[in-house]
């Protein structure tokens, strides 16, 4: 029988789960890509060199371990700006401070800042943190956010991205990771690999002969737009952890 790789990943400072059981995926309708015409990578190029990086740094596999949505929004917004180790070490202390997330809606800002200083930016991802805590509960009477499970790819971006220090990273992340929806986020490692590897176009090639326009900047949101457009549904999960806590490095160079 085929051994499978026992392991835990982690995704921005907050543990996904170990490889167990792999869940079941809902299917998510794909948008089009901001790069018509750009033919890397295709679906066989991604399952070719998912092959080979799941042979040397084991297939991820989403595990059965469930936890509070909110527990990855709030650590997502740590990790920014700061090392895994950092937002990880600030998720836990906000956690030991508070017992629940409705006390730290009702918190002081400079008792939340005090738990989460190791991570940087604290002042700014209090606020950030604390306004989502604020209208959740105004608008739906609790502190929670796991309505988001039972909504479609596109409508967890539509409610995450309308709060400030919520961006197209952290909503797919969401989607990927708690609500079942394939999406396939884009953080600085993933996007860096992408540059590398020529899954995104060149400057010259973006300004190429002949269009009627240039196409979009190469930047992490239109690089997400990108590889969600083509890369595999099935393997989106288990490429991003592949790409952004693979210790020991990857191929390639990503400088991140």
């Amino acid at each position: 029988s085929k051994k499978v790789v026992r392991r835990s990943g982690m995704s921005h400072g907050i543990k996904v789960g170990e490889v167990g059981a792999t869940k079941a995926v809902r299917k998510a309708q794909k948008g089009a890509s901001p790069f018509p015409g750009f033919g890397r990578p295709n679906a066989q190029e991604v399952r070719q060199l998912h092959t080979v990086l799941a042979r040397h740094f084991g297939k991820r596999r989403a595990g059965r371990r469930r936890r509070e949505i909110l527990d990855t929004v709030v650590g997502t917004i740590l990790s920014q700006n700061t090392t895994n180790t950092n937002s990880h070490r600030a998720f836990a202390q906000l956690k030991q401070r508070f017992p629940s997330w409705d006390a730290v809606r009702v918190a002081k800002p400079l008792h939340v800042q005090k738990a989460i200083r190791c991570g940087g930016l604290a002042p700014k991802k209090t606020k950030w943190i604390k306004s989502i805590l604020k209208t959740l509960h105004k608008e739906r009477g609790q502190t929670s956010m796991e309505f988001l499970r039972k909504l479609d790819k596109d409508s967890v971006h539509a409610e995450l991205e309308r709060f400030a220090g919520v961006g197209k990273k952290t909503s797919a992340i969401i989607n990927l990771f708690d609500c079942n929806n394939p999406d396939m986020a884009v953080d600085t490692h993933v996007f860096r690999y992408a540059v590398q590897l020529g899954w995104a176009p060149t400057e010259k090639q973006r300004k190429r002969k002949g269009a009627s326009k240039p196409w979009p900047a190469v930047t992490r949101d239109t690089v997400y737009a990108h590889l969600d457009a083509t890369f595999p549904d099935d393997l989106k999960y288990s490429m991003h952890l592949i790409l952004t806590d693979t210790e020991g490095g990857l191929p390639v160079v990503c400088g991140a």
